[in-house]
């Protein structure tokens, strides 16, 4: 995947997920169809709405492998609702992190490497959807959720 444009590192990556929980996606009621179409009308810009197609499939990819535990950290300290301001504070992350550690009887250091997979897998699918795009300007149907493959 060389030559690969806007790879987002992880304060990108930090931000779809805000993002992504800002624009309230992350409610359960929503069904995919929803989803996208909401997508579709509040995203701006391209980047905006592959952004959020990566952080849809990495959702779906962690709930469809059963990582419930990656997704209660992701719930409590990206879509918490501190967290889906505008702004950051200093400090804030780590205090959501601590908590949701407390929570869970994890350690920190859990929680933290459970939020880097995350990460990670929103690059891939980021990746992903980025080559898939190349001329189409919403590509819902390449979507993880779908499970086509390019």
């Amino acid at each position: 995947m060389q030559n690969v444009p806007n790879v987002p590192d992880k304060a990108q990556a930090v931000d779809a997920f805000r993002r992504y929980a800002r624009l309230g996606l992350c409610k359960c009621e929503l069904n995919p169809i929803q989803i996208y179409r909401r997508i579709d009308a509040l995203c701006q810009s391209r980047r905006q709405r592959l952004d959020m197609l990566a952080v849809l499939d990495t959702l779906r990819f962690l709930y469809l492998k059963g990582d419930v535990m990656t997704l209660s950290a992701l719930g409590d300290t990206y879509f918490s609702r501190s967290m889906r301001s505008a702004r950051r504070k200093r400090g804030e992350l780590s205090g959501l992190v601590r908590a949701h550690a407390r929570r869970c009887f994890c350690d920190e250091r859990t929680v933290y490497r459970r939020l880097e997979g995350a990460r990670r897998l929103f690059v891939f699918f980021r990746e992903r959807e980025g080559e898939l795009a190349d001329g189409v300007s919403f590509p819902q149907e390449h979507s993880f959720l779908y499970g086509k493959k390019p």
